[in-house]
């Protein structure tokens, strides 16, 4: 049956949909953006229109304001001219001013000796001292505005309140130079002249090369960044009237249709872009059904299954290809046939008819039949046969499809694979190791040889059943460690890897091997090596008696020197009890120092399992040059240690480590008996690379020969003439229990180099193992 190709295309109106709907939207939210801004920038306009003509505004207001108190002013100094004042008179003038003009804070008058003849009030602080009244009055003489001899400065009074000083002569020409001064609070002057309309709309201020002089502004609101200044010249001063627009306060129902504008816009954006996902999902679902479609029918033909399908009165109404090329015959052969079937065999004839009536019946097997066809040339084929029922469209039951598998190699296969399997079995079954095979999700044992059930008692009439893993389990490399069996006291070497099983599941191979002999031994090699190590410790500790004799023979010494002083001290008729606690401060000191040194050799000497904890380089390093001072002294040896203050700590036995390095620097001691005592010197280098811990001790001693290195670590075998050969063994059986190397080498200089590494562990180690 040819295979039918399918080209799917969109329709033209479908692509202009998808194209134009989204467009539209995006240009309806961009027409709305644009609509915002120009409303926004035109209500900036209005804005600044208007701050322009209210600060024009507010700069007339205030100039008539001061040039009115100007007039004043001058029409007092013209008084004193023309009548002359008393104190009472100047004061009532005063008064008047201050009526009109709130923001004077005081009036002076000043005579030609720079003198206050007249001030009022009398009470207040000192505005203006005396040495400013010199300074505006010579001011007066070089100053001139518009030819007219007055000028203005902005002074600081208390609590930095900005003043304005408004000076006006008096002309009295047989008196000299007289002068009225109005000190003016700028301040004042905002707070009065400054509308509450222009107050809440800006913050007004005076300012002077960028910086505030006096302001009005209602300290609650914050100024936007909008703000207009025009020269508000007061000579000799060069002010700028400012004004800063407030933030205003839109109302709820401004922000709530602006909210509800976008949020609408963004609704339809989102789903427009949802409808044209939704429209071209749509195709490409349809084209794909047409696809698929075309795929299942190319796929009926490709398969190498053969599909038949009857009505219910057994007729034939399908076959694939397959199922033509498996029997022989076409399709126009087989279509309509019905009862016998002519690629049913004569000698099976009986069993076809009844696994076809069991299937027109509906009583067919879900597992399907195994049975034997017949090509139209003759030649017989096993087949396994599957039936189920034909459902259409709507759920109806119209016939009977089936599917055949020629199982004819199958079967060849499946009969070898039977005859490997037991085969296989006897192999197994023959092996000392109990094997094991069993699923990793569930435990169940899937596969054991007879030794394994042996071994566990396992009855020969047992079902499906889990058993505990031997140990935690873990993917990757195959596993290998040891196991106790504490029911039957037995010791097991456990190989354990993952794999999969026939069915593709995970499954976990073990192979248990029985070591209990062998664990029985390495027990008692180990008692053994315990006993030897023991003797050493007994030996090394007769070696070190007269070292320990000198060592403590120090502290004793010191103890009894200082409890002689504190006898004298006490016996004085005014004792020092600072001296005296100093005195028994050492005593103490050398007396621990003492119990260190005993506990340190009972620990060294005292027979005991090992026990691994965390050690500090330095206190082992520590420990062992307090032991062999006395030999390094008595044999005049130059010790030089590396630095190891900065060295990781090391999970060991402390007391065996100290033994071991003790063992090696003592054995490189005596090897330079013979040496010169100039070239007497004993290195010890401790250094961590690479997750190792480095220890090498070398001496300048005769050293050791090729043939004497292999033999050296073996027991019983020694170079000294008083020696067991016992040392160097039991140092190197103590590092290989630490999982560590010990070997031995010529030191480039002259003498050997005895180095021996420990694994540094690792943060998931860090415990006693």
């Amino acid at each position: 049956m040819p295979k039918k190709q399918f080209r799917v295309e969109e329709p033209t109106i479908s692509r202009w949909l998808l194209t134009i709907t989204p467009f539209a939207a995006a240009l309806f939210a961009l027409v709305f953006a644009l609509f915002l801004i120009q409303t926004a920038h035109k209500e900036d306009q209005t804005i600044t229109s208007t701050l322009e003509q209210d600060l024009l505004w507010q700069k007339q207001a205030l100039k008539n304001r001061l040039d009115n108190l100007q007039h004043q002013l001058d029409g007092l100094a013209d008084i004193i001219v023309s009548d002359g004042l008393s104190s009472a008179e100047f004061s009532g003038r005063y008064l008047s001013i201050l009526q009109d003009s709130p923001e004077v804070m005081s009036l002076e008058y000043i005579d030609e000796t720079n003198q206050v003849r007249w001030q009022h009030p009398l009470n207040r602080p000192d505005l203006l001292p005396p040495q400013n009244h010199r300074n505006l009055v010579a001011a007066r003489s070089v100053v001139l505005v518009n030819n007219a001899p007055q000028f203005s400065t902005v002074l600081q009074g208390q609590n930095q309140t900005p003043l304005l000083a408004f000076v006006t002569p008096v002309r009295l020409n047989f008196h000299g130079r007289h002068t009225l001064v109005a000190i003016l609070n700028l301040n004042t002057l905002l707070q009065q002249q400054v509308p509450w309309w222009i107050a809440q709309r800006y913050q007004i201020s005076l300012t002077e090369h960028g910086e505030t002089i006096a302001s009005k502004f209602n300290r609650n609101l914050d100024p936007t960044g909008l703000s207009q200044a025009i020269g508000f010249d007061l000579p000799p001063n060069q002010f700028q009237l400012q004004a800063t627009v407030y933030q205003q306060q839109r109302s709820w129902q401004q922000y709530l249709l602006t909210l509800t504008v976008i949020a609408l816009s963004m609704l339809m954006l989102a789903s427009t872009w949802a409808l044209r996902r939704h429209i071209k999902e749509r195709h490409n679902i349809e084209a794909q059904l047409r696809q698929e479609t075309a795929m299942r029918e190319a796929m009926e033909n490709s398969l190498v299954t053969g599909i038949r399908a009857m009505d219910k009165d057994g007729h034939l109404i399908y076959i694939n290809r397959a199922f033509c090329e498996m029997v022989g015959y076409s399709a126009e052969d087989l279509m309509g046939q019905s009862q016998t079937m002519p690629y049913w065999p004569p000698e099976d004839l009986d069993r076809c008819t009844a696994v076809y009536r069991a299937i027109l019946s509906g009583r067919a097997e879900p597992s399907g039949y195994q049975m034997r066809f017949m090509r139209a040339n003759g030649e017989r084929f096993d087949v396994r046969l599957y039936a189920a029922k034909l459902i259409d469209g709507d759920g109806q039951h119209t016939g009977w499809i089936s599917s055949i598998y020629d199982i004819t190699e199958l079967q060849r296969e499946r009969n070898a694979l039977q005859a490997s399997h037991e085969r296989f079995v006897n192999v197994l079954n023959g092996l000392e190791a109990a094997v094991s095979v069993s699923d990793a999700a569930s435990c169940e044992m899937l596969l054991t040889n007879r030794q394994f059930d042996r071994a566990f008692n396992i009855p020969d009439w047992h079902g499906r059943y889990c058993a505990l893993p031997y140990m935690p389990r873990r993917k990757g490399a195959p596993v290998e460690t040891e196991w106790f069996d504490a029911y039957r006291g037995h010791w097991y070497q456990i190989k354990s890897r993952s794999s999969v099983w026939v069915d593709g599941s995970e499954v976990w191979l073990e192979i248990a091997t029985d070591i209990t002999a062998l664990k029985n031994a390495q027990e008692r090699e180990r008692q053994q090596n315990e006993q030897l190590q023991q003797t050493t410790r007994l030996i090394s500790m007769g070696e070190m008696a007269s070292s320990l004799a000198h060592e403590l023979n120090q502290p004793l010494a010191a103890i009894a020197s200082y409890a002689t002083g504190c006898r004298n001290v006490l016996s004085q008729a005014e004792p020092n009890i600072a001296q005296l606690d100093q005195a028994i401060e050492k005593m103490a000191g050398q007396a621990k120092r003492a119990g260190k040194i005993i506990s340190g050799i009972r620990e060294f000497v005292q027979r005991r399992a090992p026990h691994r904890k965390p050690c500090e380089v330095a206190d082992l390093v520590d420990t062992v040059r307090t032991l062999l001072a006395a030999e390094v002294a008595k044999q005049q040896v130059k010790l030089s240690i590396g630095e190891v203050s900065d060295l990781p700590i090391v999970y060991a036995d402390a007391v065996m480590l100290e033994q071991v390095m003790f063992n090696l620097m003592k054995n490189a001691i005596e090897a330079m008996h013979d040496t010169p005592i100039a070239n007497r010197t004993l290195d010890l280098n401790i250094n961590a690379n690479n997750g190792f811990l480095s220890v090498i001790i070398a001496d300048r001693g005769t050293g050791i020969n090729p043939e004497q290195m292999e033999q050296l670590f073996k027991p019983f075998y020694t170079t000294k003439n008083t020696g067991m050969g016992m040392g160097l063994n039991i140092c190197r059986s103590i590092i290989e229990h630490h999982q560590g190397r010990l070997w031995v080498e010529a030191n480039p200089g002259g003498g050997s180099r005895f180095i021996f590494t420990l694994p540094l562990p690792q943060e998931s180690l860090a415990c006693e193992p």
